[in-house]
């Protein structure tokens, strides 16, 4: 059930049954890997020249074994385990190569170790050589094997006995690798095209051409692909699978990819096709870790250790998270400081190998592939690695949306959960349905908030107002920014003016003349500024127009100048004064009167002189009309033609409010 809640929505499509099956060889050298492939393809799948001289399998190898089905043939020796991992990180199963001749050696147990700690599920146990070794031999090594896998995903595996020189049984491995083709389970398809690359090399009259199994998603010829960590973008010129020319390729196949505009030489094993965009290079990743029992010490932090992941590898520094060592068989959890840059996606397995000598120690999966450089603390960071660890894309959504007050922008989750944009948004409309998210805008892309995280916002809002309400009871309110510098968690900006936003439609608070304010905040003056709150006011009032300046009024009510600036400043506030250019002070109910008195003389007037308007508020002087005329003109009630006035842009909707 599980499996299923995750195909739907991180897939664009789950295969019913894997399109194109990609088997692996894995075993110690001279077991027998090659000459087995040869022996079910007909292909030999040592290609360099080097490996046809020594008899030794250096780098991959590859053979079509059916129309549906590739094998990676990978090498044995200890020096070239990197290209086995390389081989066996996309393999949907395994051909797990044992000589009857030697039984289990160093690279039987490393190989095994390698294949575990990448999460392969499914294997055929392949006794070699049995031309060369009598019955009760072979007897001997099936039991030394069956001890030496248990435990092990090849525990129940079948185990076939072959000999690549008679073809002794290769009919029955055949059977055996049918029935376990059969039996494959359906592919899981992020729906993201994702394409580690193996090989790249030039073909005469094509260009540069790559190959990898195809891990997620599709493409098809024509479109465009980023090449990665270059952030080069490249265009398809030509799809091959299985050695034919194709239009399109999805999850699981293997192909080779032409492309157009680059060079053979610009491009690497471990480099890595996808779709523009969609993931940025990095040299910091973070990951769970289990070391193997066999490991010789414990891992700390500083350690400089060998990579692996994808057809990747990278040289690395540990820096453990919450511990000071992990243990041979412990788990733990680490960033990996890349010394290059790299990509890969969550989830995806690595392994851990010692820098000298080169031996496998661990491994894990990769959970952040952009890990912050920012300060936290340790807890939590694996907060957040263990809200990673969950293979449930919409729990993982979730958890990430809850663990931050952010505003998250739908690609930044894509990448970070290892989803295409398309299944990130089916599961946000689910969320959304439930009230569990909301939508906003960042930098003009689509984001989104947890419904949780902005409720508490909100109330760290409303909590903030309410605390400067009570602090400074004769100020007004406070600007936007002062309350985000308020918030007692560290907060996305934006979204402290979402809230703020949000709470003025629902009327819990207003904002006036830059400021805000609960809306049913009313300033408590002392008693003293109070009653000289309402002497200006009466005063002001019966002035109307021919009105004192802020000096005058402290020396007509024998305050100082400071108190009554301050005064006349909140009186502005509540909007119970005007303050005009020249620092002139009106009572607004005498402006509203002279708002009115304009209203009724342009229903019956065209223009407006200035000498009718000091007519209009009592025969004052030019000194107070023009600066209340500009105050209209501003409000856009009146319009100022040459020495006239007319009817402003605003006179219509004013008169109909009235």
């Amino acid at each position: 059930m599980q499996r299923l809640y995750m195909v739907k929505h991180f897939a664009l499509k789950m295969k019913t049954s894997p399109n194109h099956i990609i088997l692996g060889t894995a075993g110690h050298i001279d077991h027998g890997k090659t000459a087995l492939v040869k022996a079910l393809t007909g292909v030999d799948t040592d290609r360099l020249k080097e490996e046809k001289e020594r008899g030794l399998t250096i780098d991959l190898g590859f053979a079509h074994l059916s129309e549906h089905a590739t094998i990676i043939d990978v090498p044995g020796h200890e020096k070239f385990v990197r290209n086995m991992v390389a081989g066996v990180s996309t393999i949907d199963l395994v051909l797990f190569v044992i000589a009857a001749d030697d039984g289990v050696m160093p690279q039987t147990r490393e190989h095994l170790d390698i294949l575990k700690i990448l999460h392969v599920q499914r294997g055929i146990i392949v006794i070699t050589k049995i031309d060369l070794v009598d019955d009760e031999w072979l007897t001997l090594v099936k039991e030394d094997i069956r001890k030496f896998v248990t435990g092990s995903f090849l525990e129940r595996a079948p185990m076939i006995p072959v000999s690549a020189v008679t073809g002794a049984r290769i009919a029955e491995l055949r059977a055996a690798m049918q029935q376990q083709f059969a039996d494959l389970p359906p592919k899981l398809d992020r729906g993201v095209f994702w394409m580690p690359i193996d090989r790249a090399f030039t073909m005469k009259g094509f260009g540069t051409v790559v190959t990898g199994s195809v891990l997620s998603g599709g493409v098809k010829v024509g479109d465009t692909l980023e090449l990665l960590p270059q952030k080069q973008l490249l265009k398809i010129r030509g799809l091959q699978s299985h050695g034919k020319s194709v239009e399109q390729v999805a999850t699981g196949d293997r192909a080779a990819i032409n492309l157009q505009g680059i060079e053979r030489n610009a491009i690497e094993r471990g480099h890595v096709l996808t779709e523009p965009y969609y993931k940025h290079p990095s040299q910091r990743f973070a990951a769970n870790v289990h070391l193997l029992t066999s490991t010789p010490r414990p891992l700390k932090s500083k350690t400089r250790v060998r990579l692996h992941f994808g057809t990747t590898e990278v040289m690395a520094r540990v820096s453990l998270i919450g511990a000071s060592q992990i243990k041979p068989g412990e788990n733990g959890y680490a960033h990996f400081h890349l010394e290059k840059p790299a990509v890969a996606r969550r989830l995806d397995p690595y392994v851990i190998r010692q820098y000298s000598p080169t031996i496998t120690i661990g491994g894990g999966r990769i959970l952040d592939t952009n890990s912050p450089r920012n300060k936290l603390s340790d807890e939590i960071i694996l907060q957040k690695l263990r809200e990673l660890e969950k293979e449930n894309p919409a729990e993982v959504l979730e958890s990430r949306l809850r663990s931050q007050f952010a505003l998250f922008p739908i690609a930044q989750l894509s990448s970070e959960i290892g989803a295409s944009k398309e299944a990130v948004i089916q599961i946000l409309d689910e969320l959304s349905k439930n009230q569990k998210v909301i939508f906003f805008k960042k930098a003009g892309q689509a984001a989104v908030v947890h419904a949780e995280k902005f409720s508490q916002i909100k109330e760290d809002v409303q909590n903030v107002v309410a605390e400067f309400h009570q602090q400074y009871p004769t100020k007004l309110g406070f600007s936007k920014s002062e309350i985000a510098k308020a918030q007692r968690t560290t907060v996305d900006p934006e979204l402290v003016d979402y809230a703020i936003n949000n709470l003025i439609k629902e009327g819990i608070l207003k904002e006036e003349a830059g400021t805000i304010r609960r809306r049913d905040h009313r300033m408590q003056l002392s008693p003293q500024l109070e009653a000289l709150r309402e002497k200006i006011d009466r005063l002001l009032f019966d002035e109307a127009f021919t009105t004192s300046s802020a000096v005058d009024l402290a020396a007509k009510l024998s305050e100082k100048p400071p108190t009554v600036s301050e005064v006349l400043d909140l009186m502005i506030k509540v909007e119970q004064i005007i303050r005009v250019e020249g620092n002139i002070y009106f009572h607004a109910g005498r402006v509203a009167e002279v708002r009115n008195k304009l209203i009724g003389f342009f229903k019956k007037n065209e223009e407006l002189t200035v000498s009718q308007f000091k007519e209009m508020i009592g025969g004052a002087s030019r000194k107070y009309a023009v600066p209340l005329l500009i105050y209209f003109d501003g409000l856009r009630i009146t319009e100022r033609i040459g020495d006239v006035r007319i009817r402003g842009s605003a006179f219509e909707n004013l008169v109909e409010s009235l």
